[in-house]
């Protein structure tokens, strides 16, 4: 019966050095991405980039150089068929994501000092959006970090 226990605590320990441990093998980083997932109707990739410029990469621009947002990037593939779009944007931490309305404002104030932010033409973007694109699908992201 030593024997049977012996063995067992043995392969117990094998077994469980096999697995990595979170924190002892490696962890999740502190900072996390967003990343959003878009099928952009055929023929209509130009014209969605170019309205994300005028929209969603100037109020990223705005945000990484206040330090809400470490980075962002546009990503896309002209061999896929759908999805062909992936949006990222890289927070700090996950506290940096919360809803903050002081944040709110000095995004926006910003926003309207450099681009005298039209409410009707962004209107009309944003509205244009549903028309070429699909939301496929919306993630947050912890890079693992090996130790």
């Amino acid at each position: 019966m030593k024997r049977f226990y012996i063995t067992l605590i043995t392969a117990s320990l094998f077994i469980s050095s096999a697995f990595a441990e979170l924190w002892k093998d490696y962890a999740p980083s502190e900072s996390v991405t967003e990343l959003t997932v878009v099928a952009v109707e055929p023929n209509y990739l130009d014209d969605y980039l170019v309205r994300l410029e005028r929209t969603w990469v100037q109020a990223a621009e705005v945000q990484k150089e206040l330090g809400f947002i470490t980075d962002y990037a546009v990503w896309v593939s002209n061999n896929a068929d759908s999805p062909n779009v992936w949006l990222t944007m890289t927070y700090p931490n996950l506290a940096a994501m919360t809803p903050d309305e002081s944040r709110w404002d000095k995004v926006n104030k910003e926003l309207k000092k450099r681009h005298g932010d039209n409410e009707e033409e962004l209107d009309e973007i944003a509205k244009g959006y549903e028309e070429i694109r699909t939301i496929v699908d919306h993630a947050i992201l912890n890079q693992v970090m090996y130790r």
